[in-house]
Protein backbone atom coordinates (compact mmCIF):
# COMPACT_ATOMS: atom_id res chain seq x y z
CA UNK A 1 0.00 0.00 0.00
CA UNK A 2 1.23 3.57 -0.64
CA UNK A 3 2.89 5.04 2.44
CA UNK A 4 1.96 8.69 2.99
CA UNK A 5 4.55 11.38 3.54
CA UNK A 6 4.88 11.63 7.32
CA UNK A 7 7.43 13.27 9.64
CA UNK A 8 9.88 11.42 11.88
CA UNK A 9 7.59 11.71 14.93
CA UNK A 10 3.82 11.32 14.94
CA UNK A 11 1.59 13.04 17.47
CA UNK A 12 -0.54 10.99 19.81
CA UNK A 13 -3.57 12.81 18.42
CA UNK A 14 -2.74 11.76 14.87
CA UNK A 15 -2.30 8.12 15.85
CA UNK A 16 -5.57 8.12 17.80
CA UNK A 17 -7.40 9.61 14.79
CA UNK A 18 -6.62 6.60 12.60
CA UNK A 19 -9.11 3.76 12.11
CA UNK A 20 -8.68 0.74 14.33
CA UNK A 21 -7.13 -2.23 12.56
CA UNK A 22 -7.25 -5.84 13.70
CA UNK A 23 -6.46 -9.27 12.38
CA UNK A 24 -9.57 -10.78 10.81
CA UNK A 25 -8.19 -14.15 9.70
CA UNK A 26 -7.83 -17.59 11.23
CA UNK A 27 -6.49 -17.86 14.79
CA UNK A 28 -5.32 -21.24 16.07
CA UNK A 29 -4.72 -21.93 19.76
CA UNK A 30 -1.92 -24.50 20.12
CA UNK A 31 -1.58 -26.54 23.31
CA UNK A 32 -0.51 -29.90 21.87
CA UNK A 33 3.14 -30.41 20.92
CA UNK A 34 2.36 -32.74 18.05
CA UNK A 35 -0.02 -30.23 16.52
CA UNK A 36 2.62 -27.53 16.95
CA UNK A 37 5.19 -29.67 15.15
CA UNK A 38 2.75 -30.22 12.29
CA UNK A 39 2.28 -26.48 11.76
CA UNK A 40 5.90 -25.41 12.17
CA UNK A 41 7.46 -28.22 10.15
CA UNK A 42 5.38 -27.23 7.12
CA UNK A 43 6.64 -23.63 6.95
CA UNK A 44 8.62 -23.24 3.70
CA UNK A 45 12.09 -21.71 3.63
CA UNK A 46 11.96 -17.98 2.97
CA UNK A 47 8.67 -17.42 4.77
CA UNK A 48 8.27 -14.09 6.55
CA UNK A 49 6.42 -14.52 9.83
CA UNK A 50 5.28 -12.10 12.51
CA UNK A 51 6.42 -12.83 16.05
CA UNK A 52 5.52 -11.68 19.55
CA UNK A 53 5.10 -12.96 23.09
CA UNK A 54 2.73 -12.15 25.94
CA UNK A 55 3.53 -12.28 29.65
CA UNK A 56 1.21 -11.91 32.61
CA UNK A 57 1.89 -8.47 34.12
CA UNK A 58 3.34 -8.07 37.60
CA UNK A 59 2.34 -5.34 40.01
CA UNK A 60 4.93 -5.76 42.76
CA UNK A 61 8.53 -4.70 42.59
CA UNK A 62 10.88 -7.65 42.28
CA UNK A 63 8.31 -9.97 40.74
CA UNK A 64 9.16 -11.56 37.43
CA UNK A 65 7.18 -13.85 35.16
CA UNK A 66 8.11 -15.80 32.08
CA UNK A 67 6.17 -15.61 28.80
CA UNK A 68 2.87 -17.46 28.77
CA UNK A 69 2.12 -17.14 25.06
CA UNK A 70 4.06 -17.09 21.79
CA UNK A 71 2.40 -15.67 18.68
CA UNK A 72 3.52 -16.65 15.19
CA UNK A 73 1.75 -15.02 12.25
CA UNK A 74 1.83 -17.24 9.17
CA UNK A 75 0.43 -16.25 5.77
CA UNK A 76 -2.74 -18.28 6.32
CA UNK A 77 -3.25 -18.16 10.09
CA UNK A 78 -1.87 -16.89 13.39
CA UNK A 79 -0.70 -19.47 15.91
CA UNK A 80 -1.18 -18.67 19.59
CA UNK A 81 1.09 -21.13 21.37
CA UNK A 82 0.40 -21.57 25.06
CA UNK A 83 3.60 -22.31 26.98
CA UNK A 84 3.60 -24.91 29.73
CA UNK A 85 6.23 -26.15 32.19
CA UNK A 86 8.83 -27.50 32.27
CA UNK A 87 10.29 -26.09 29.03
CA UNK A 88 9.79 -24.95 25.47
CA UNK A 89 8.53 -27.58 23.00
CA UNK A 90 11.23 -29.05 20.76
CA UNK A 91 9.40 -27.88 17.63
CA UNK A 92 9.39 -24.31 18.91
CA UNK A 93 13.11 -24.39 19.69
CA UNK A 94 13.79 -25.71 16.20
CA UNK A 95 11.70 -22.86 14.77
CA UNK A 96 13.60 -20.26 16.82
CA UNK A 97 16.92 -21.63 15.52
CA UNK A 98 15.81 -21.87 11.89
CA UNK A 99 17.63 -19.19 9.93
CA UNK A 100 15.66 -19.74 6.72
CA UNK A 101 12.36 -18.57 8.25
CA UNK A 102 12.32 -14.91 9.29
CA UNK A 103 10.68 -13.90 12.56
CA UNK A 104 9.78 -10.19 12.46
CA UNK A 105 8.90 -8.32 15.62
CA UNK A 106 9.64 -5.33 17.85
CA UNK A 107 11.79 -5.26 20.98
CA UNK A 108 12.88 -8.81 20.29
CA UNK A 109 15.87 -8.85 22.61
CA UNK A 110 13.67 -8.92 25.71
CA UNK A 111 11.34 -11.54 24.23
CA UNK A 112 14.23 -13.79 23.25
CA UNK A 113 16.00 -13.46 26.60
CA UNK A 114 12.83 -14.38 28.50
CA UNK A 115 12.25 -17.41 26.30
CA UNK A 116 15.87 -18.47 26.73
CA UNK A 117 15.30 -18.38 30.48
CA UNK A 118 12.75 -21.14 29.98
CA UNK A 119 14.91 -23.25 27.66
CA UNK A 120 18.26 -22.18 26.16
CA UNK A 121 18.41 -21.88 22.37
CA UNK A 122 20.35 -19.99 19.71
CA UNK A 123 18.17 -17.30 18.13
CA UNK A 124 18.41 -17.21 14.35
CA UNK A 125 16.35 -15.47 11.70
CA UNK A 126 14.92 -12.81 14.02
CA UNK A 127 14.43 -9.31 12.57
CA UNK A 128 13.70 -6.41 14.91
CA UNK A 129 11.68 -3.76 13.08
CA UNK A 130 12.83 -1.05 15.47
CA UNK A 131 16.42 -1.69 14.34
CA UNK A 132 15.34 -1.02 10.75
CA UNK A 133 13.22 2.03 11.57
CA UNK A 134 15.63 3.87 13.88
CA UNK A 135 18.49 4.25 11.34
CA UNK A 136 15.99 5.89 8.98
CA UNK A 137 15.50 8.64 11.55
CA UNK A 138 12.10 7.40 12.74
CA UNK A 139 11.75 8.28 16.42
CA UNK A 140 8.82 6.08 17.50
CA UNK A 141 9.57 2.44 16.81
CA UNK A 142 6.84 0.63 18.77
CA UNK A 143 4.21 -1.44 16.99
CA UNK A 144 1.49 1.18 17.51
CA UNK A 145 3.49 3.99 15.90
CA UNK A 146 4.90 1.84 13.09
CA UNK A 147 1.42 0.53 12.30
CA UNK A 148 0.19 4.12 12.12
CA UNK A 149 3.03 5.04 9.78
CA UNK A 150 3.08 2.01 7.50
CA UNK A 151 -0.41 0.50 7.76
CA UNK A 152 -2.36 3.75 8.22
CA UNK A 153 -4.22 2.23 11.14
CA UNK A 154 -4.36 2.16 14.91
CA UNK A 155 -3.50 -0.98 16.89
CA UNK A 156 -5.35 -1.31 20.19
CA UNK A 157 -3.26 -2.06 23.28
CA UNK A 158 -6.17 -2.44 25.73
CA UNK A 159 -5.52 -6.14 26.44
CA UNK A 160 -1.76 -5.78 26.91
CA UNK A 161 -1.88 -6.04 30.71
CA UNK A 162 -4.49 -8.76 30.96
CA UNK A 163 -3.89 -12.21 32.48
CA UNK A 164 -2.12 -14.22 29.80
CA UNK A 165 -1.84 -17.27 32.05
CA UNK A 166 -5.58 -17.88 32.23
CA UNK A 167 -6.73 -21.29 31.05
CA UNK A 168 -9.11 -19.98 28.40
CA UNK A 169 -8.12 -16.76 26.67
CA UNK A 170 -10.92 -14.34 25.91
CA UNK A 171 -11.80 -13.43 22.34
CA UNK A 172 -10.36 -9.95 22.95
CA UNK A 173 -7.08 -11.46 24.15
CA UNK A 174 -6.89 -13.76 21.14
CA UNK A 175 -7.47 -10.93 18.70
CA UNK A 176 -5.04 -8.60 20.45
CA UNK A 177 -2.27 -11.22 20.45
CA UNK A 178 -2.88 -12.19 16.83
CA UNK A 179 -3.00 -8.58 15.65
CA UNK A 180 0.38 -7.68 17.15
CA UNK A 181 2.18 -10.52 15.36
CA UNK A 182 0.24 -10.07 12.10
CA UNK A 183 0.98 -6.33 12.03
CA UNK A 184 4.73 -6.95 12.38
CA UNK A 185 4.81 -9.10 9.25
CA UNK A 186 2.91 -6.45 7.27
CA UNK A 187 5.10 -3.61 8.56
CA UNK A 188 8.25 -5.51 7.58
CA UNK A 189 7.27 -5.58 3.92
CA UNK A 190 6.36 -1.88 3.93
CA UNK A 191 9.43 -0.67 5.79
CA UNK A 192 11.78 -2.48 3.41
CA UNK A 193 10.25 -0.57 0.50
CA UNK A 194 10.54 2.79 2.28
CA UNK A 195 13.67 4.50 0.98
CA UNK A 196 13.01 7.86 2.66
CA UNK A 197 15.36 9.48 5.16
CA UNK A 198 13.48 10.91 8.13
CA UNK A 199 16.43 12.58 9.83
CA UNK A 200 15.99 16.27 10.68
CA UNK A 201 12.36 16.33 9.63
CA UNK A 202 10.04 18.44 11.81
CA UNK A 203 7.49 16.58 13.93
CA UNK A 204 3.81 16.48 13.04
CA UNK A 205 3.10 19.03 15.77
CA UNK A 206 5.15 21.13 18.18
CA UNK A 207 4.34 19.04 21.26
CA UNK A 208 7.38 18.45 23.44
CA UNK A 209 6.13 15.01 24.48
CA UNK A 210 7.69 12.07 22.67
CA UNK A 211 5.74 8.87 22.32
CA UNK A 212 8.72 6.65 21.66
CA UNK A 213 7.11 3.59 23.26
CA UNK A 214 3.85 3.78 21.30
Amino acid sequence: MPVPELPNRLSKEYINSLPLIRYEGSIKIIEDNRELDTFLSRIPDGTITGFDTETRPVFRRGQNRLPALVQIALPETVLLIKLKPPGLPAALIEFFERESVKKTGIGLRTDIEKLQNITPFTARGFIDLSEIAAPKGIIQTGVRALAARYLQGRVSKTEQKSNWERKNLTDKQKNYAATDAWACALIYHEILNDERDYHDQPPLDDSSEEFTSI
